[in-house]
C-alpha cells in the first residue's frame, strides 16, 4: 500500500494512503499505544483545545541565539519532502525550517501571502481559472540560484509525470500549463476553478531536482534538498540519530532568532527521558510515554488526525444503507471522544465532518445525536428485528459484523471494543479480532476483508480533492468503503469548483450531509497533538494546520517568559 507505483493515483495518496496509513503504523495514527485496559472514561476538565498552541511572542521579545533540540519519532525514509516515501515519513516536519512557500497556511487553515517568497499571489481570471504569482526577486535557493518561473515549470512537469514517485497535492494534476512572464512572474492556468489552488502555485524544489526522475526519486535518500528557508541542513548523522540545522547564510528575510535546530530521533520513552534530563527542549507526548512526562509543561492543540469507523458497504449486511445508518446512529461518539481525551490527558472534541476540522475555516457544526431507537427502527426496516434484548435477526440469522484491528495499536483496539459495546445495545454483534499490525492494510483494509474497521485519516488545508478519494471512485486506492455514489462525487466536485469562501463552506456542508446519508465513513474524534516543551521556548508548539514562522521561534527574552 505504501509503496504504490507512481502515477496520478499514488500522487493523490499524499495524505490518505501514504501519510495517514504509513504514519498510522509507524507513528501512532491509530491513537498511539499504551497499556490501558479502561474502556470508558470521562472528559477531563481542561478547556477545549484550539488549532494551535505555540505561546506566541513578538520577535523583539525573543532572545537572539541558542539551539532548540526537538525529539522526533523516526528517521526520514528519504529527504525528498514530496516523494511518496518522504511525505509518509518525518521529512516534511524536519525540513520545515529549511523550506518555504509564497502561501503560508494560518491557524484556521486559510492562507496569507508570505512576502519573503512572492510580492503577489492572486486569481486573475475565472475562465480559464488563472493564478498569477509575482516572485520576490531576492529569494534564492541554498546555492545562491534565484527562485524563478523555470523552477515552477519544471516542478509542475515532475508532479504530472508518472515516472516521478511524487506525492504532491492533487491540484497539481489539474494544472493545464504554467506560463512564465519573464524570470520572476508566472501564471498558473488550471483546467477549471479549483478551491485547492493555494497548494499548487509554488515550487517546493529547484529545477535541478526535478529535471529527471532518477534525480527526483533517488538523489535525496541520504541528503537534504536545497534550502530556500531561514535554515539549512548542516549534518545528518544516522549513527547517532541526529539531524542538525543551522542558519542559512543566503537567507534574505528577517534574521532567525535561533542559531541552530537539532532533531533527535528516538522511541517515545527515550525522548521523554531526554526531555526530563534537559537534553531536549521538546518531546512528543504519546499515550506510551505520558506517565514519564508527568510534571512537564505541555502544549496541546487539536491534531490534524481524526479517527473514524469505516463501513464496508460493498458486501454483506452493510450493503443496505439503512443498516449503515443504524450503525452510525448507535455509535456513542461522546464515549469515544472521552476515551481519546483520557489517553492523551487533554480534552479533545468530536470530528463532525469528513472534510474540515472543528474551527477550520468554513467548518459548520453538522453532528447528529446518538439515537438508539431510530437505529433499531432502521434495522427493522432492513429486515433485522430483535426480540427483547436479544440480537437482531433476519430469517433466524443474527446480525454479526467483523471488526479487525491491528494488534500493535491499543488505541484502535479500545475504539473497536467501545464500538462493539455500542452496537450490542441495538442487537448488533460485533466480532473484534486482533490481526498482525505489520500486514493490517495489505491483508485486511486494501482487500476490504472486513465489515467495520477503524484507524485515522489526516486533515490538511486545501485538500478537498484528497478527501474526495476516500469516497470515489470505487476502485480508488484510498476508497475502503466498497461504495461510490454519484451523489457523493457530485457534492465533492461542486465544492472543489467553488473558489468563493462563503459559498464553498455551504457546499462542504452539502458534502457532509451526503456523507451522513451514505454512512460509509463515521468521523469519531480529533486526535490531539501534545508536546512537552521547555517553558522558555516561544512561537513553537503543536499546530493542526498552520505553518510555523521559524524566524521567530526561540527563547523568551529574560523577564518576559
Amino acid at each position: 500500500m505504501i509503496r504504490q507505483s507512481p502515477g496520478p493515483a499514488s500522487r493523490g495518496a499524499r495524505r490518505c494512503a501514504v501519510a495517514a496509513l504509513a504514519g498510522a503504523l509507524l507513528a501512532g495514527c491509530f491513537g498511539g499505544g499504551d497499556d490501558t485496559e479502561e474502556k470508558k472514561a470521562e472528559p477531563t476538565a481542561a478547556p477545549q483545545l484550539s488549532l494551535a498552541d505555540v505561546h506566541a511572542a513578538e520577535a523583539a521579545d525573543v532572545d537572539a541565539g541558542g539551539t532548540l533540540r526537538i525529539g522526533v519519532s523516526s528517521f526520514p525514509a528519504t529527504f525528498n519532502p514530496v516523494h511518496t516515501d518522504g511525505v509518509a515519513s518525518t521529512a516534511p516536519q524536519i525540513l520545515a525550517p529549511t523550506l518555504g512557500s509564497a502561501v503560508r497556511v494560518t491557524e484556521d487553515g486559510s492562507w496569507t501571502l508570505d512576502r519573503d517568497y512572492a510580492t503577489s499571489v492572486e486569481v486573475t481570471d475565472q475562465d480559464p481559472f488563472t493564478v498569477r504569482v509575482e516572485l520576490n526577486e531576492q529569494a534564492v535557493w541554498q546555492g545562491g540560484t534565484a527562485i524563478t518561473s523555470a523552477d515552477m515549470v519544471s516542478f509542475v512537469d515532475a508532479m504530472q509525470d508518472d515516472d516521478f514517485a511524487a506525492a504532491a497535492a492533487p491540484a497539481f494534476d489539474d494544472i493545464e500549463r504554467v506560463e512564465p512572464d519573464g524570470r520572476f512572474a508566472y501564471d498558473v492556468v488550471f483546467d477549471g476553478p479549483n478551491a485547492d489552488w493555494p497548494a499548487a502555485v509554488y515550487p517546493t524544489l529547484p529545477k535541478a531536482y526535478t529535471k529527471s526522475a532518477q534525480t527526483f526519486n533517488r538523489a535525496m535518500t541520504a541528503r537534504a534538498p536545497s534550502s530556500n528557508g531561514p535554515f539549512r541542513v548542516a549534518s545528518i548523522e544516522r549513527r547517532t540519530g541526529t539531524i542538525t540545522l543551522e542558519r542559512n547564510p543566503r537567507w534574505w528575510g528577517a534574521e532567525p532568532r535561533l542559531d541552530s535546530i537539532v532533531w533527535r530521533i528516538g522511541e517515545p520513552g527515550v525522548l521523554a527521558a531526554a526531555h526530563r534530563a534537559d537534553e531536549l527542549e521538546v518531546a512528543p507526548l504519546t499515550p506510551e510515554n505520558r506517565e514519564a512526562l508527568a510534571g512537564a509543561e505541555l502544549r496541546a492543540s487539536l491534531g490534524s488526525e481524526w479517527s473514524h469507523l469505516t463501513l464496508n458497504g460493498g458486501t454483506g449486511p452493510l450493503e443496505d444503507a439503512d443498516v449503515r445508518r443504524a450503525v452510525a446512529l448507535a455509535v456513542d461518539i461522546d464515549g469515544i471522544v472521552a476515551a481519546t481525551s483520557k489517553r492523551y490527558g487533554t480534552r479533545t472534541v468530536a470530528m463532525d465532518s469528513v472534510v474540515l476540522l472543528p474551527g477550520q475555516a468554513g467548518h459548520r457544526e453538522t453532528r447528529r445525536a446518538r439515537d438508539l431507537e431510530q437505529a433499531e427502527r432502521l434495522l427493522a426496516k432492513a429486515g433485522w428485528r430483535r426480540e427483547g434484548d436479544g440480537p437482531a435477526r433476519r430469517k433466524g440469522r443474527p446480525l454479526t459484523l467483523s471488526l479487525p484491528v491491528p494488534d500493535t495499536m491499543t488505541g484502535a483496539i479500545q475504539r473497536a471494543e467501545l464500538v462493539a459495546e455500542n452496537l450490542a445495545e441495538v442487537g448488533v454483534r460485533v466480532k473484534v479480532t486482533k490481526v498482525p499490525g505489520r500486514t493490517f492494510f495489505e491483508r485486511v483494509v486494501i482487500p476490504l476483508d472486513f465489515d467495520l474497521t477503524t484507524f485515522a485519516w489526516q486533515a490538511q488545508a486545501f485538500d478537498l480533492a484528497d478527501t474526495r478519494q476516500l469516497f470515489t471512485p470505487i476502485d480508488g486506492p484510498q476508497n475502503f468503503t466498497g461504495k461510490a455514489s454519484g451523489a457523493m462525487a457530485k457534492a465533492f466536485d461542486a465544492a472543489i469548483a467553488e473558489t468563493d469562501d462563503r459559498r464553498r463552506a455551504a457546499r462542504i456542508a452539502k458534502v457532509d450531509a451526503v456523507a451522513r446519508a451514505q454512512a460509509s465513513i463515521i468521523p469519531l474524534a480529533v486526535i490531539p497533538s501534545v508536546l512537552a516543551v521547555d517553558p522558555r521556548v516561544v512561537n513553537y508548539g503543536p499546530t493542526a494546520l498552520a505553518d510555523l514562522d521559524w524566524t521567530i521561534v526561540g527563547y523568551a527574552e529574560k523577564g518576559k517568559g
